[in-house]
């Protein structure tokens, strides 16, 4: 038991680390929020605020382990180095791809209970 607090407290710090210094977390931290924040305003079902959540939690996934990357990816060297260049670029693709996702199916959660809240039809 006391193997698996240490070792929440390691994931713990690493968290807390990322979201104290790292620009790109704090954004996702806020975009998560607002949009959690969007979802009770919208009055989502279940079904969907969970879509939304998942979402979310894999542009954070997506946001960690491309920081620990970079992180390390500068711990090899601080000269350019194409590898590592193209090593973090494709970090920072996955978390393109993950958030292009997230924004296409909160769209199709989001648009139509926002045009239905107003009364705006077409």
């Amino acid at each position: 038991m006391f193997r698996f607090l240490k070792s929440m407290g390691y994931a713990l710090n690493g968290l807390f680390y990322a979201l104290k210094t790292e620009r790109n977390v704090q954004i996702w931290l806020g975009v998560m929020l607002a949009t959690f924040g969007i979802a009770f305003w919208l009055e989502v079902s279940q079904i969907e605020f969970i879509l939304i959540a998942l979402w979310m939690c894999g542009i954070g996934t997506s946001e960690y382990l491309n920081t620990a990357i970079e992180k390390l990816s500068d711990r090899v060297t601080t000269e350019h180095d194409e590898q590592i260049k193209n090593v973090k670029d494709v970090s920072a693709g996955a978390t393109f791809i993950i958030s292009t996702g997230a924004f296409i199916c909160c769209m199709f959660i989001f648009v139509p209970k926002f045009l239905a809240k107003f009364e705006i039809g077409f």
